[in-house]
């Protein structure tokens, strides 16, 4: 117990470097009261857009993080001046979400993350910068946990989910067994070798039980009603000492026109592909430089 309190600690204090930046003329710092807490959130418009209704984008941060370490991590800023979407990155309740498991503050204090999201996506299409029928949502580890239940019990809000470095809890399992709700395409980014968020499933240090990476896409496979036909195809990077094989597994035909995919990460840990983890005395498995996980997140989304 005292050493999971000393590794709070640390990790407090690293994700606390790179959480404020100034913000660029198309950005913008917005809040809404939620529960009596006022919830703050980054929009980033793309440098060259006309103001007419375009896709977006929700990132969720990880645990410890904020939406500027999101922005700094994922550089999905830069990615949205290129490709021309809106990305929207929200804080978490003392920096992090209700995702269900348990035990983080978010979940403790009763917080109600899914309403501040869906709040969010729905102020910024009723201000007419947003196209409602492209609306996606990525998230990292907490924020991954977060992106599947709102997958689960939001279905309606998105065009894609992408979770990085978390699969489905037991928790949103239990959920989803509850509900009917319409089909969303979802796609799961994990690297095999994950010390936090174990690939095989079982519990995660920062509290609840998951499903192994596998289960949860056959789980998404059979809400989606996806047929047994599976694309398969596989990528090589070079690094310095190694190489890095990625495997992208897709189920292209399902319910509704939606996807399930799974892209592998062979050997890489929990970090954001292409990020430099910023709490160097956790152990967070294999990182690389030479994988952009943004690019991966929105290369799912665009063949959707």
């Amino acid at each position: 117990m005292r050493l999971y309190f000393v590794l709070t600690i640390v990790f407090f204090i690293f994700s606390c470097m790179g959480l404020s930046r100034k913000l660029s003329p198309n950005e913008k710092l917005d809040f809404l009261e939620i529960q009596n807490n006022k919830r703050t959130y980054i929009v980033h418009y793309p440098k060259k857009w006309d103001g007419s209704p375009i896709p977006m984008l929700v990132a969720l941060h990880g645990r410890f993080g904020s939406g500027f370490s999101m922005i700094k991590q994922t550089k999905l800023d830069i990615l949205s001046d290129t490709k021309g979407f809106v990305v929207v990155f929200p804080d978490g309740f003392k920096r992090s979400w209700a995702d269900g498991r348990g035990n983080t503050p978010a979940d403790q204090n009763k917080i109600n993350d899914v309403v501040f999201i869906e709040s969010i996506v729905k102020r910024l299409v009723a201000e007419g910068s947003v196209n409602p029928k492209e609306i996606y949502l990525v998230g990292h580890s907490n924020g991954g946990f977060m992106a599947q239940r709102l997958a689960v019990e939001k279905p309606e809000l998105w065009k894609g989910v992408v979770s990085v470095a978390a699969q489905l809890s037991v928790f949103t399992l239990k959920r989803k067994l509850n509900l009917k709700t319409k089909p969303v395409s979802v796609g799961i980014i994990a690297g095999t070798d994950d010390p936090l968020v174990p690939y095989s499933g079982g519990y995660v240090r920062d509290g609840g039980e998951i499903l192994s990476v596998d289960d949860s896409i056959n789980r998404w496979k059979e809400w989606n009603s996806c047929n047994d036909n599976l694309t398969k195809k596989s990528e090589n990077f070079k690094e310095e000492n190694s190489d890095i094989k990625i495997d992208f597994l897709r189920f292209e035909f399902c319910a509704e026109n939606s996807k399930v995919g799974l892209i592998q990460l062979n050997g890489l840990g929990h970090s954001w592909p292409g990020e430099t983890p910023m709490i160097p005395f956790i152990n967070q498995g294999k990182t690389t430089k030479v994988i952009d996980g943004s690019k991966l997140v929105w290369d799912f989304m665009e063949a959707l």
